[in-house]
């Protein structure tokens, strides 16, 4: 979520943090690691008022954030197929095993809302049984700043974009 924010022109950890709503620390941890993968790079802006420091996503930051792109929307289509067959059990299991992902699908808008609330409606399933749970659901799971699962992202360690 992270990686698409900047590419989206969100240059700066507050402005990222506010449209991730991830604390400010999470952010600043993410940059940093994807910094040092090579996925971004910080650059330094002259202004009016001085300095001011940007942040840019890298050519294999795009590649990488296209290729975790796909994989989501593989995903996406897979809950999609299942719904329509009425495959509640492995649709359930489905979501279940990817509810950390929902948040950046959503952000990333693969998913659509619609379509979504009615495939969840159609297999008997509350919302929030397609979301990660809150820390005050879990009583302080590993989950970020509103709601957001910050912790492992596949082979991207613990990045989240």
């Amino acid at each position: 979520m992270v990686l698409e924010a900047i590419l989206r022109g969100e240059n700066e950890e507050s402005k990222i943090a506010k449209s991730t709503r991830l604390s400010l620390y999470e952010v600043t941890t993410i940059v940093e690691r994807l910094i040092m993968r090579g996925l971004v790079e910080r650059k330094e802006k002259k202004g009016l008022l001085g300095t001011k420091l940007k942040l840019n996503v890298t050519e294999k930051g795009s590649n990488e954030l296209k290729a975790r792109r796909y994989e989501l929307e593989e995903k996406w289509q897979k809950m999609v197929v299942l719904a329509k067959q009425g495959d509640k059990k492995q649709f359930e299991e489905m979501v279940e095993n990817n509810r950390s992902w929902i948040p950046a699908m959503i952000f990333l808008g693969i998913i659509d809302m619609m379509l979504w609330m009615s495939m969840l409606s159609m297999m008997g399933m509350a919302m929030h049984s397609g979301m990660p749970e809150t820390s005050a659901d879990a009583g302080q799971s590993d989950m970020g700043e509103g709601g957001y699962d910050t912790g492992d992202f596949g082979d991207l360690g613990d990045i989240g974009f």
